[in-house]
Order: structure tokens, then C-alpha cells, then sequence
């Protein structure tokens, strides 16, 4: 797991410095967390989260915004602060939501990260070729949006086999 600026993809690079020196003019001692994540990464965070050992949100792996360059992670002191470091990235544009106060991202980067992990599946073949057997029988549960149950197939899938997350 990366948690250097240089790692997230350009247009973010900058804004992110002049928000982790803002915060250091102010005297709340910044410290960036996490940058760019790799599906594996993600994919530990994510199950930790299931367990109940993360103390905020993590999306699931290949949905995550991190996974993409398009987001990192920071802490500040004191962290009541982050009210006010998150409102000022929004008046900025950036992305920042309450429920996740250490998360800091690219408008519209939550949406295209679910929409990037959708087709994790067609990724996986193009780049390494013939799905394992299992895959392609999970295939038309992990794609049916229509059936009320699909969230918790999906969960299922995710837990089991990694994919459809």
C-alpha cells in the first residue's frame, strides 16, 4: 500500500499537496495514510471491515477508489478537525464525506471506481485469458441485477471466490 502524493494519478497530485500544506500552515500535523492500493491490498482492508476491524468504511476490492489513483487517506491532529479540512476540500471540488473523514478524492471517483469493479470480471479475462471453471459458473449470479437477492449473492461470491466485489 502506497501513501506518497507522487502515486496518485496527476490531476490529483497537486491539489493533495496543497491540501496536506494548508493543513500544516495550520498546525494539524497531516500525515497521509494511504494512496494508491492494490487489489490485494484492498481486498485485506475490505475483509478486515467485514470482520469489524477497521474503524472506517472500506468499499469493496476492485471498487475502491484507491485502487484507481483517485483517492488517498489522511489524518490530521487534533481529528476533530477533519470537519474542517473535509469542507475545505469540498469548497475546492474535490470529494469528502462525513462517514469516511479520512477520505479524499476526485469528484465522481467513488462513482467510477463501482463502475470499474462491475467490469472486473471482463478485465480478468482480457488480461489473463480463460476464466477458472468456477468463474464462469458464478458469472450469471455475480451479473443478475434484477433479483431482490443479488446484494447478498454478490456478498457471497466476494467472500468466497474475490470476485463480483
Amino acid at each position: 500500500m502506497s501513501a506518497h502524493v507522487d502515486d496518485l494519478v496527476e490531476e490529483l497530485r497537486e491539489p493533495a499537496r496543497a491540501l496536506i500544506a494548508a493543513c500544516d500552515a495550520a498546525g494539524l500535523q497531516p500525515r497521509l495514510t494511504s494512496s494508491v492500493r492494490s487489489y490485494a491490498e484492498q481486498t485485506r482492508l475490505y475483509r478486515r471491515f467485514l470482520a469489524g476491524q477497521q474503524g472506517f468504511p472500506v468499499a469493496p476490492p476492485g471498487y475502491s477508489a484507491h485502487e484507481y489513483g483517485e483517492a488517498f487517506d489522511m489524518v490530521v491532529t487534533p481529528m476533530d478537525a477533519l470537519a474542517d479540512v473535509g469542507y475545505t476540500w469540498q469548497s475546492w471540488g474535490g470529494g469528502w464525506g462525513q462517514s469516511d473523514a479520512i477520505h479524499f478524492e476526485l469528484p465522481g471517483a467513488t462513482a467510477r471506481a463501482k463502475e470499474r469493479g462491475k467490469s472486473l470480471i471482463a478485465v480478468y479475462a482480457q488480461r489473463f485469458g480463460e476464466l477458472p471453471w468456477w468463474v464462469s459458473l458464478a458469472l450469471p449470479v455475480a451479473t443478475a441485477t434484477k433479483q431482490d437477492n443479488t446484494a447478498q449473492i454478490q456478498e457471497k461470491l466476494c467472500s468466497w471466490f474475490g470476485i463480483a466485489c
